[in-house]
């Protein structure tokens, strides 16, 4: 067999799961990954085990496919899985190690949303909209829309009038800041931006914008 082709190795370890060779299947497959495929051998890989319900294998292989492949796209994908077939607490470190094991790299729309959506469906309110301002203080500003719509949503279901005048104060630092990022030297933007804060009595963030 030639190692790099994925559908040879695909179609051998099919062959041996439909003739009831599961043990035999996953040998394949542990060859396979030795040469550290693509991630859609990994899945391939995981779909196997829980097609037999070994979520505790396919759990395994998770693991290794991070360490293969870690990416933004890799810890969401894990994070569903444990949505699914593990516990809330699972679910959520899969979300934390993202933020720890990656840093600046997990910092994107699609992370953070999906993380806030799912401490939302846990009712983990509080969580949830911890996320979203963490968000929105570490995403690229103009990469940011999705989340603010989705944080604003948020507080219009779930908050009471301080949370929602939070959202607002969120808008109008963006634009601020976007107007900042496109002229530095406009004063009187960088004045209104100074005047925002020093009317939330916010010390440390009116320094911050001087």
């Amino acid at each position: 067999l030639l190692p790099r082709v994925d559908q040879l190795w695909c179609k051998f370890s099919l062959m041996e799961e439909m003739l009831g060779n599961v043990a035999g299947a996953r040998q394949i497959f542990e060859r396979w990954m030795s040469f550290h495929p693509d991630k859609n051998g990994w899945y391939s890989y995981i779909k196997l085990e829980m097609r037999h319900d070994n979520y505790d294998r396919a759990r395994g292989i998770y693991e290794r496919f991070l360490v293969d492949h870690p990416d933004v796209q890799s810890y969401l994908k894990f994070a569903k899985f444990e949505t699914k077939f593990g516990t809330a607490e699972q679910a959520r470190r899969v979300y934390e190690r993202c933020i720890e094991e990656l840093k600046e790299e997990a910092y994107e729309e699609e992370f953070f949303g999906s993380f806030a959506d799912f401490e939302t469906k846990n009712r983990e309110y509080e969580r949830a909209r911890g996320i979203y301002k963490f968000a929105l203080d570490h995403v690229a500003k103009h990469h940011a829309d999705t989340i603010f719509k989705k944080y604003s949503q948020f507080e219009k279901q779930r908050g009471d009038r301080d949370d929602i005048e939070e959202v607002i104060l969120s808008k109008r630092r963006l634009h601020y800041e976007d107007e900042i990022k496109e002229n530095p030297h406009n004063y009187d933007v960088w004045f209104d931006y100074s005047r925002l804060e020093e009317s939330r009595n916010d010390v440390e963030k009116t320094r911050e914008v001087y």
